[in-house]
């Protein structure tokens, strides 16, 4: 019996002693978007194309967030996962990179930034908007919804959002 576990066999543990590259994080940041994409309706192929990566290298990476009902059937993605991703939130001392956990979270985070954006552009009913997140947490931090604080933030130039994950704000 090989000594050698497969990647996809590979327990939390000895995963954590193993972490992924930049490039590796980069790519899976990719496969994540790739994800939601497909949640939206799109196709595998098409969304992975448009992020720029192979279908194959998507399935790597998220293999328990895809089934296939049967060979030669298309692959559908799960409701909801659990994955850890690293992405901005805003704070009160500007936007702080934190892990979020499980695409519920992400989710509210995404519906967030449009309120937020909204918001900034002055559109009518945006505060509305924003204070449906009144008490939200993401990754642990209070999603903020006092107009008056945002004001400052703006006024201050630290509401930013180039990009909603970190792993490309970074660089890699």
């Amino acid at each position: 019996m090989p000594d050698r576990i497969s990647r996809s066999r590979r327990s939390s543990a000895q995963q954590s002693l193993n972490p992924l590259s930049e490039r590796q994080e980069e790519i899976r940041a990719r496969a994540v978007r790739v994800l939601g994409k497909v949640r939206r309706g799109e196709s595998l192929s098409k969304a992975a194309r448009s992020e720029r990566i192979k279908t194959a290298t998507v399935k790597k990476y998220l293999r328990r967030q895809f089934r296939q009902e049967a060979p030669g059937k298309r692959w559908t993605p799960t409701k909801y996962d659990r994955l850890t991703v690293p992405m901005n939130v805003l704070t009160p001392q500007g936007p702080t990179t934190v892990p979020v956990r499980g695409s519920r979270e992400r989710n509210i985070l995404g519906r967030y930034n449009v309120a937020l954006r909204k918001w900034r552009e002055g559109q009518p009913g945006a505060e509305a908007e924003l204070a449906k997140f009144k008490g939200q947490t993401v990754g642990g931090l209070s999603l903020i919804t006092d107009a008056v604080l945002l004001a400052s933030l703006e006024d201050a130039d630290a509401i930013r959002f180039e990009e909603l994950y970190a792993s490309l704000v970074r660089g890699v």
